[in-house]
């Protein structure tokens, strides 16, 4: 009886063994290729944050009479946030703050690209901030694609006069907190125009306040209240608000640290959603020698 093999015949077996084996190598390459890419990707990324966090200012003007302190966190690698603050072409502080719409890579391109404009027109010798703010309009909304948009804050301070000049182009309102007795006003700086890029040609209104001795001016972006815990519950704004008052007397830099840190503790742990940006100014009493102009180091303040 003959009997018939199940086993394949050794030419059969020898070429599954060696399909198998040029299918592994083919695998085998094809994961360290995408292994390759999603390095590329992540050192491309680390050298865009690079980039943008030069964007942050590394030097301050030290004004007479404003003690002041900011700090920006990214949520991701990149950030949609932007703020400056710079000399004025007249000798007045410059402050600038601002949130472009979307995450990610193409939110920040388009944030370097605002930062490269308020820069630039800084310099000029227009005295109306309506004005600049109607040309940064006109230029961010030729690159801006359709869908996205930038909310912007500029300011101009005169430190001798205590004036703040301003344009809120449709963001987060910045609050003035004056104390009277025992409790404080607020004072809103209201939007003066519609969010930047999305309109073409907008129209924009100036606004003008006189800052005291003892005035705190808070400018901030949406992700410092909307900081939430593992349930989702945000932090929100009347938290954010009585933090600031609760430290109101501290130093700038104090208060700033400190809104943060109550911020991060009833987040308690859970992934920055957003991008956060805070900047506190307190009004003093000018000292007269003190030089107008005279930069600081913020690395070097940061670190003190």
């Amino acid at each position: 009886m003959t009997r018939i093999s199940s086993l394949p015949s050794g030419n059969f077996y020898a070429a599954d063994c060696a399909a198998l084996a040029s299918e592994n190598d083919r695998l085998i390459a094809a994961l360290a290729s995408e292994a390759a890419e999603r390095q590329k990707f992540y050192s491309e990324l680390e050298l865009a944050r690079t980039v943008q966090e030069r964007i942050f200012p590394t030097v301050r003007p030290v004004i007479p009479g404003l003690d002041y302190f900011a700090d920006w966190r990214p949520a991701r690698e990149v950030s949609g946030d932007y703020i400056d603050y710079f000399e004025m072409s007249n000798g007045n502080l410059g402050l600038a703050v601002g949130d472009v719409s979307g995450k990610g890579v193409p939110a920040a391109l388009l944030t370097s690209s605002l930062h490269s404009m308020i820069r630039a027109l800084r310099l000029a010798k227009s005295s109306s901030l309506r004005m600049l703010v109607r040309t940064i309009d006109k230029l961010f909304a030729e690159i801006c694609p359709d869908t996205c948009y930038a909310t912007l804050f500029v300011s101009e301070y005169d430190p001798e006069s205590g004036q703040l000049r301003y344009v809120n182009a449709g963001h987060e309102p910045p609050f003035i907190l004056r104390r009277h007795g025992n409790h404080f006003q607020t004072v809103f700086l209201e939007s003066g125009g519609p969010v930047i890029g999305m309109l073409h040609d907008a129209s924009y209104r100036e606004g003008v306040v006189t800052l005291r001795p003892g005035d705190l001016l808070v400018a901030y972006t949406d992700g410092v209240y909307e900081s939430a815990n593992a349930s989702g519950e945000q932090w929100g704004w009347p938290r954010f608000q009585e933090t600031v008052e609760s430290c109101a007397d501290e130093p700038a830099r104090e208060i700033v640290e400190g809104v943060l840190e109550c911020a991060d503790a009833f987040s308690c742990g859970a992934p920055q959603r957003d991008d956060v940006t805070l900047w506190v100014g307190r009004v003093q009493e000018a000292v007269a020698e003190t030089p107008r102009w005279r930069m600081e180091s913020v690395a070097e303040l940061v670190a003190a």
